[in-house]
């Protein structure tokens, strides 16, 4: 009868220790990679194939503890020249994630890619040394910083968008359904000459969903007019006034809630005439209607999802990458007035 495929047969098999297969099974970072590369190998050959939940439960066994620290994460900010330091947003979505990973057991450790890739060897080193298991990327914008970097070893995913090559598994805000469905209330308050205002860095970032979304209602005929989109490189009071002040719309939508005060000095009065709703409420400086884009829910799914890749075995780039989207929530606010519904 053949032999049974057991951690020891592979360790003969290789001239290791048990606890070395064991960890090289495990993805652990202080099995050198011609080590694991032979024993998964091995492992291939004799039809061995390790079972995460016996492995998670063993070890929980052994600490004698009904609480456990199971393995560390990783995040890593890919920064850009436009964007060199995280906002305010990426933080809630960092907050988010560590929260989530520590009740699951995970420490999360922050680096920055533009930093810290300036000597890749060393940066991988440390993500090996901490015992980094899986890493999720917070890109700024594509870009091709992280090319070099040794998928094979953890497990990964990427929050918003990253490189177009490799793909990997994506958390991001389902942007055309969050913006489609604030869209549809507003017409019901009564809104029928909106206009969408924002800078073509945001737009281009997450590939224009935002005014894709929006521009795909207005040709629909969703009763919301037909404002021409204001998308310059940067939007300022004055670019911002004269495209009010020649298509008068009756509600803007933007990431910027200095338009509130730009209303204003244009000679607007306030909701009544002109409404605001802000694409990322989160962001607001004043008390103001608009979307809240769930940015720490996107953490917490970033976190359960690579988890959940390690209790798999799962390491290396997807064979078929997998979209998980967040739906943002509607926010009441002062800058919105209930309108009568007009005749078109």
């Amino acid at each position: 009868m053949p032999t049974k495929p057991t951690l020891t047969v592979l360790s003969k098999a290789c001239g290791v220790s048990t606890s070395t297969v064991s960890r090289a099974l495990a993805g652990h970072p202080s099995v050198r990679p011609e080590v694991r590369a032979k024993i998964e190998a091995a492992a291939g050959l004799h039809g061995y194939r390790r079972n995460e939940l016996v492995g998670k439960l063993m070890a929980h066994v052994r600490a004698g503890r009904t609480q456990q620290f199971l393995g560390n994460l990783a995040v890593i900010h890919v920064a850009s020249p436009v964007q060199p330091r995280l906002l305010p947003a990426q933080r809630l979505i960092m907050a988010g994630a560590a929260a989530r990973a520590k009740v699951l057991g995970f420490q999360l450790y922050e680096f920055s890619g533009e930093r810290d890739a300036a000597n890749p060897e060393g940066f991988v080193r440390v993500l090996r040394a901490r015992g980094v298991q899986g890493v999720i990327f917070l890109y700024t914008e594509p870009t091709g910083l992280m090319a070099g970097f040794p998928w094979d070893e953890f497990a990964t995913i990427e929050i918003d968008y990253g490189q177009r090559e490799p793909v990997l598994h994506t958390v991001c805000l389902d942007h055309y359904m969050t913006l489609t469905g604030a869209l549809v209330r507003l017409q019901v308050l009564g809104y029928r000459r909106i206009g969408l205002f924002l800078s073509r860095f945001k737009d281009e970032r997450i590939a224009h969903k935002w005014s894709a979304a929006f521009a795909a209602f207005q040709r629909s005929g969703g009763g919301i007019g037909h404002v021409p989109l204001l998308i310059p490189e940067q939007v300022t009071e004055g670019g911002f006034v004269r495209w009010y002040r020649k298509h008068r719309p009756d509600l803007v939508i933007g990431h910027l809630d200095e338009a509130v005060a730009w209303l204003q000095r244009a000679g607007g009065r306030g909701p009544d005439e002109t409404g605001f709703f802000s694409l990322s409420w989160t962001e607001r400086k004043r008390p103001c209607a608009g979307l809240d884009l769930r940015l720490e829910l996107q953490g917490e799914v970033a976190a359960e999802t690579i988890i959940a890749q390690i209790q798999r075995g799962e390491r290396g780039l997807p064979p078929d990458p997998l979209s998980l989207m967040v739906r943002g929530r509607w926010v009441d606010g002062p800058t919105l007035a209930k309108r009568a519904a007009a005749q078109d």
